[in-house]
């Protein structure tokens, strides 16, 4: 599949849309949320940080955008539940990515660069 300008900025919508949906949306307490995947999620070839120029998106998880790598266990603050990992959060993107592009699952993938930038590639 070739990706033109047009697609790319549709996959950009879809991941913006998917990340919102997938990490729980925003609220009006929470407006630097839905700005930082406004702000935060970049075509890969015009990312400031230039990390993968290859990937068709970079978004970037220093705003408010949880990142690919994170574990989170509630008993290490006292708490109980189930510990949660980023890095199903950002399959459940991907997949609502393709699925809103009426494209199948595994089209796209993220990938972490680190613990502040994820990028997104084509299958």
């Amino acid at each position: 599949m070739h990706i033109d300008d047009n697609m790319a900025h549709n996959i950009q919508a879809a991941y913006r849309k998917a990340i919102l949906t997938v990490f729980g949306g925003i609220t009006e307490d929470e407006p630097f949320f839905q700005k930082a995947v406004e702000t935060d999620v970049h075509l890969g070839c015009e990312a400031p940080g230039g990390w993968s120029p290859t990937s068709i998106l970079e978004i970037y998880c220093e705003n408010g955008i949880p990142n690919a790598t994170d574990i989170m266990d509630p008993s290490w603050y006292g708490y109980p539940g189930e510990v949660s990992y980023n890095s199903e959060k950002w399959i459940k993107i991907d997949n609502l990515a393709c699925d809103l592009l009426g494209l199948p699952k595994g089209t796209f993938y993220h990938e972490p660069y680190n613990s502040a930038v994820v990028n997104v590639y084509r299958g």
